[in-house]
C-alpha cells in the first residue's frame, strides 16, 4: 500500500463539479437550439414576426440566453481554478478581441446607444462562448463520442421527420404540430424546425462530420454509409439550395484536408447529388421552384424589371373612341432574386461609409429588428429608406450584406481573420508529417478527422452566410463552434503549457543580445555549451558588416536583425540603437511566440527582455542574463541626470520583475543585483573558455621582443591612452617595446590619434574592425603581458574583466587595475596591480614585468592557479543545469547548486586542471532559414 497522500487544494476540489456544470449546460444549450423553433411556434403557439409586429420573448428565448451567459461564467471559473488564462493567448484569440473592438468602435462612430452595441456583439459572438466552454473543458476523444452520440437520436428525430413530412404529405406535418402550409405547399419539409434551410444547415454538418470519419477509417462501415443516406434523403427533402451548395464545396475542403483517402469523400457527393436529385424526379412542384429560383437569379442580374416597393403603375393612357376602349392587362412584375436585390443597395450604402459601417445594431439583423421594426425606413440608408422589395421579414437574408452594413469593411475583414485564424492552426495540426522512421503505413495514415470537419464547417458556413443569416441565428452558431471547440480540444496544443518534448529530444533556446554574436565571449560560450549537447539555438544580434542575414556560427544559428552597433557618447543615439533593436527582435519573436523552450536574453540592457513578451505570455520561461547594469554603465559614460537614471533604475527593476530567473558574473554583482529584486539568482563567471584559452604554464618571451596586449572594448574608461603614453615613456628604455590593440568601440579614434600624435605607428597596432573572439588566442601567442587599465567608476568598479581571465589562463602575467571584485579572486602576488591606473603607475608595472622574467613568470603561475577553479569547465556544468531546470528537463538527482563560483582560494593550491579541449577556427555558413528547425508555431 503507498504510505504517500496526495495533498488536493481547495481549487482541485472544485474542478470536477465544474466541468460537470459545463457538461450539463453545453448539452442543454444545444438540445435547446435544436427544440426551440418547434418549443416557440408548437408548444407555445408564438405568431413568426410581421412587418412592424415584434414577437413576444418567451422563455425558450430567456432560458436560451441564460444559458450562454451560465456558460460563460463557467468557462471563466474554470480558467481561474485551473490556472490556464494564458492558454487564451492564440491568434484567434487576438482576432476575436481585434473584432470586438471594431464592433464597439463602427456603433460609437455612427451613434448607436451602448446596450445596442452590446445586444449587437452578443449575438454576433454567441457561438465563441460555445467555443471557449469546449476549450475550457477539453475534455478527451472518449468523452466527446459519449457527448455527440448523445446528441444523434435528436438530430436523427429531425432527418426523420423531414424525410417523412416529403413521403407522406401534410399528415407528416400535422403530425409534429404544424398548422401553416407555407412549406409544404412547395414541398419542401421543415422538420422540427420553422425554416427547411434550418434542418440543411444540421444536416450539412453532419454530413461533413461523417465524410471526414469516412475519410480516415480503414474499412467503411456500412452503418455509416447508411446514415450518410439518410442524411442526404433529409437535405433533398428540405431542398436548401445553400446547403446542398455548401455541402459540396465543404467535402471538396475535407479531401484536400485529408489528402490521402478521397473515394470515401467522393462517395458522400455522389449520394447528396443523387438524393438532391430525386425531388426534382418525382415532384413537379420542385422542379417549378427550382426553375422560378433561377429564374428570378437571371431577372435580378440581366433585367431586373417590376414594380418595386412605394411605386405605382403607370397611369392608363385616355380613350377617344365613343365605344370605349378595352384595357391592356397589366403584366406581373417579374420574379427576382431578393439577395441581389439587397447586395445592390448595400453596395451603394458601403461606398458612403466603407470602414466602420452605419452602426452595431442598426441595419438587417435580428437586434435591429427587435429594437425598430421599420429600421429600414431611416433615411441614413437612403432617401426612401432600404427597399425591402415586399419582403418584409426580421433580416435581411445574408450575413455579410448584414455585417458589412452595420460594420463596415474592418468588420467583415475582422470576421473572417478571426474564421480564418480558428482554422489555421488545425490546418498545421493536419498538416505535419509523420515521422519516417513509422514507416509507409504511418506516412499514408490521413490526419485525425476532427481537422477536416472543423475546418470544412467554416467553409460551409462562409457559403451559407451569403445566402442565409445563419452565422448570427439561433441555431447555426452553436452548432458550428461546437464543431470547432472539439477540433480546437482534441487537436489543438494548448498556449502556456510549454512544449512536451520526447525523452532526450534537444531544447530551443531563443537568445537576445544587442551586440555583435561574433565578439562576445559570454554569449558564444553559452550558446556553443548548448549546441555541443545537441539544443537547438538560435540567437537575435546586432547587423555586422558583410554578415548574412542568417548564418550557422559553430553550430548556432544566428539572426542579424538589421541594427548596427553604436560607439558614442550621445544618450540619444544609445536610445535610439536600443529601440530600434528592441522593435526589431520584438517583432521577430512576437511573430514566433511558441518557436522556444526558453528564452535568454542578455543584457545591456535590462529591457530588451521585454521583447520576449509573447514567448512569457505563452508560458516560456525567460531568462535575463546581467552582463552589465545598464544605469551603472549610463553613469560611468555621462553626466548624471536624475531623472534618466530613475528611468532606467526602474525599467531593470520591471526587467528583473518580468524575467522568471535572472543570471549574473559574479557575486559581488549578485548583491547588487539583489537589492533590486527578489528573483533567484544564478552566478555563471565570464571565464575563459579552456577551447580557445587553454590553461599552459608561462613562457618567457623570445630575446629581445616584449609584447604588451589588451583585447575587448575600447572606450575611454578603459584607460588606453594611458597606456600608449607609458609605452612611448617604456621605448625610451626599451625600444623595442610594442603593444597590440584588439577590439572595436568609440574610444579607437582618439586613441589612434593619441598613437599619432606620440609617434608610436610602428610600436602600436590597431584594429580595423570586429574581432571575432575565435581571433583572440593566435594574436595573443606571443604577447609579453596582457595589460586591463581601465579607470575606476561606477561601472569598472563591479567589473571582472574577462580578458584578466583569458590571461591568466594563457599563463601570461598580467598588469590590472584594482577594484573589490578583482581583489577578491586575485590576491596581490596573481597579479600586478596599479592603483590607481595612471601613465606613471603603468610605466613602473611595464618595466618591472618586461625587466624581471622571474618574477613574470611567478605570477603568470600563481593567476593559473586561481584559474583552475575559474574555468569555463567547472561553469558550464551550473549554467546547463540552469537551463535544464527552467525547462524542466533537470535530472532527478538531487537540488542543483544555485552557484559555480566557488570561495576564493589560495592560489598555492596544485589541484589538476581539466584537460584543456581545442576549438577550430571560426566556421560560418549562410542560412536561409530564419526560425529554428522544428519551430512550434
Amino acid at each position: 500500500m503507498n504510505d504517500t497522500t496526495r495533498t488536493v487544494s481547495p481549487r482541485d476540489r472544485w474542478i470536477r463539479p465544474v466541468d460537470l456544470t459545463l457538461y450539463v449546460l453545453l448539452a442543454a444549450l444545444l438540445l435547446l437550439v435544436l427544440s426551440e423553433a418547434w418549443l416557440n411556434g408548437v408548444l407555445l403557439e408564438t405568431p413568426s414576426a410581421s412587418y412592424g409586429t415584434v414577437p413576444p420573448t418567451t422563455w425558450p428565448r430567456v432560458l436560451k440566453n441564460a444559458l450562454y451567459l451560465a456558460l460563460l461564467a463557467a468557462a471563466a471559473l474554470k480558467y481561474t481554478l485551473s490556472r490556464r488564462w494564458r492558454s487564451l493567448l492564440t491568434g484567434a484569440d487576438a482576432a476575436l478581441v481585434v473584432l470586438a473592438v471594431v464592433l464597439v468602435l463602427a456603433g460609437l462612430a455612427s451613434d448607436s446607444p451602448l446596450p445596442l452595441i452590446a445586444k449587437g456583439m452578443f449575438v454576433y459572438l454567441r457561438g465563441a462562448i460555445v467555443f471557449y466552454a469546449w476549450r475550457a473543458l477539453r475534455p478527451g476523444p472518449a468523452a466527446v463520442r459519449r457527448f455527440l452520440l448523445a446528441l444523434s437520436p435528436v438530430i436523427a428525430v429531425h432527418v426523420l421527420a423531414a424525410i417523412a413530412q416529403f413521403a407522406f404529405g401534410w399528415p407528416a406535418y400535422s403530425m409534429f404540430g404544424w398548422t401553416d402550409t407555407t412549406w409544404f405547399t412547395i414541398n419542401r419539409a421543415q422538420g422540427v424546425f420553422r425554416h427547411p434551410n434550418d434542418i440543411g444547415h444540421l444536416i450539412a454538418l453532419a454530413l461533413l462530420g461523417l465524410a471526414a470519419y469516412l475519410a480516415v477509417r480503414p474499412r467503411r462501415r456500412p452503418l455509416l454509409w447508411g446514415a450518410v443516406l439518410l442524411l442526404g434523403l433529409g437535405l433533398a427533402a428540405s431542398q436548401s439550395r445553400e446547403s446542398m451548395l455548401a455541402v459540396m464545396a465543404g467535402l471538396v475542403v475535407v479531401a484536400l484536408v485529408n489528402r490521402v483517402r478521397v473515394a470515401p469523400v467522393a462517395g458522400v457527393a455522389l449520394v447528396v447529388v443523387a438524393t438532391a436529385a430525386l425531388p426534382l424526379l418525382v415532384t413537379p412542384s420542385n422542379r417549378a421552384e427550382w426553375n422560378r429560383r433561377f429564374a428570378g437569379v437571371v431577372n435580378a442580374v440581366e433585367a431586373p424589371s417590376g414594380y418595386r416597393e412605394g411605386e405605382a403603375p403607370a397611369p392608363a393612357p385616355t380613350c377617344d373612341k365613343p365605344e370605349g376602349c378595352q384595357a391592356e392587362p397589366v403584366p406581373p412584375p417579374a420574379e427576382r432574386e431578393i439577395r441581389i436585390l439587397y447586395a445592390r443597395q448595400a453596395a451603394k450604402l458601403w461606398v458612403h461609409r466603407p470602414l466602420l459601417g452605419y452602426g452595431t445594431g442598426q441595419f438587417g439583423g435580428y437586434v435591429a429588428y427587435q429594437n425598430n421594426p421599420h429600421w429600414n425606413e431611416n433615411p441614413r440608408f437612403g432617401p426612401g429608406g432600404f427597399n425591402l422589395h415586399g419582403f418584409y421579414t426580421e433580416t435581411v437574408d445574408s450575413f455579410w450584406i448584414h455585417l458589412g452594413v452595420e460594420t463596415g469593411a474592418l468588420g467583415a475583414l475582422a470576421y473572417l481573420a478571426w474564421l480564418f485564424l480558428l482554422c489555421r492552426p488545425l490546418l498545421r495540426q493536419a498538416r505535419r508529417r509523420p515521422d519516417p522512421a513509422a514507416g509507409r503505413q504511418a506516412r499514408r495514415r490521413a490526419p485525425p478527422a476532427v481537422y477536416a470537419w472543423a475546418v470544412a464547417s467554416v467553409a460551409a458556413s462562409v457559403l451559407i452566410a451569403f445566402l442565409a443569416i445563419a452565422l448570427e441565428d439561433p441555431l447555426f452558431p452553436a452548432l458550428l463552434f461546437t464543431v470547432l471547440g472539439i477540433a480546437w480540444t482534441l487537436g489543438v496544443p494548448e498556449a502556456g503549457r510549454g512544449r512536451t518534448r520526447a525523452p532526450g529530444e534537444p531544447l530551443r533556446v531563443g537568445m537576445v543580445i544587442i551586440s555583435e554574436y561574433e565578439a562576445n565571449a559570454r554569449v558564444r560560450r553559452e550558446a556553443e555549451a548548448l549546441a555541443a549537447r545537441g539544443d537547438d539555438v538560435t540567437v537575435l544580434a546586432l547587423d555586422r558588416t558583410g554578415a548574412p542575414r542568417v548564418e550557422m556560427i559553430d553550430g548556432v544559428r544566428v539572426v542579424h536583425l538589421r541594427v548596427r552597433k553604436y560607439r558614442g557618447d550621445s544618450t540619444l543615439a544609445y536610445v535610439q540603437l536600443y529601440g530600434a533593436f528592441f522593435v526589431a527582435a520584438t517583432w521577430w519573436l512576437i511573430r514566433r511566440p511558441r518557436a522556444f523552450d526558453l528564452v535568454h536574453a542578455h543584457t545591456m540592457p535590462e529591457a530588451v527582455v521585454f521583447a520576449a513578451a509573447a514567448q512569457k505570455l505563452a508560458g516560456v520561461p525567460i531568462l535575463l542574463d546581467v552582463h552589465d547594469l545598464t544605469y551603472q554603465l549610463f553613469a560611468s559614460k555621462f553626466r548624471d541626470r536624475g531623472l534618466i537614471m530613475r528611468g532606467i533604475k526602474l525599467s531593470t527593476r520591471a526587467a528583473l520583475a518580468f524575467a522568471d530567473e535572472v543570471l549574473t558574473v559574479h557575486e559581488p554583482y549578485a548583491e547588487t543585483v539583489r537589492t533590486l529584486t527578489g528573483r533567484r539568482i544564478t552566478i555563471v563567471l565570464n571565464s575563459a573558455d579552456e577551447r580557445l584559452f587553454p590553461p599552459r604554464p608561462y613562457r618567457a618571451p623570445a630575446p629581445g621582443q616584449v609584447l604588451f596586449s589588451y583585447h575587448g572594448l575600447i572606450a575611454p574608461r578603459h584607460g588606453l591612452d594611458n597606456v600608449v603614453e607609458a609605452l612611448a615613456a617604456l621605448r625610451r628604455e626599451i625600444p623595442h617595446a610594442r603593444l597590440q590593440v584588439l577590439g572595436s568601440g568609440d574610444g579607437l579614434a582618439p586613441l589612434r590619434a593619441r598613437v599619432a600624435d606620440l609617434g608610436l605607428h610602428d610600436a602600436v597596432t590597431l584594429p580595423d574592425g570586429v574581432v571575432p573572439i575565435t581571433a583572440i588566442p593566435p594574436a595573443l601567442e606571443h604577447v609579453t603581458c596582457g595589460v586591463v587599465p581601465s579607470r575606476l567608476d561606477p561601472w569598472t568598479n563591479e567589473v571582472l574583466p574577462t580578458k584578466l581571465l583569458e590571461y591568466a589562463s594563457l599563463g601570461i602575467p598580467v598588469i590590472t587595475f584594482r577594484n573589490h571584485v578583482i581583489a577578491r579572486y586575485f590576491p596581490d602576488d596573481a597579479v600586478t596591480y596599479v592603483d590607481p591606473a595612471t601613465p606613471e603607475t603603468l610605466l613602473a608595472a611595464m618595466r618591472l614585468l618586461a625587466t624581471n622574467p622571474a618574477l613574470a613568470a611567478d605570477r603568470a603561475d600563481r593567476a593559473s592557479a586561481v584559474m583552475r577553479d575559474l574555468c569555463w569547465s567547472s561553469q558550464r556544468p551550473v549554467y546547463l543545469a540552469l537551463i535544464d531546470r527552467m525547462t524542466g528537463n533537470a535530472p532527478a538527482t538531487g537540488p542543483l547548486p544555485p552557484s559555480g563560483v566557488p570561495t576564493p582560494r589560495h592560489p598555492s593550491s596544485t589541484a589538476p586542471s581539466p584537460e584543456p579541449t581545442l576549438v577550430p577556427a571560426q566556421r560560418t555558413r549562410p542560412t536561409h532559414d530564419p526560425a529554428p528547425a522544428n519551430d512550434g508555431l
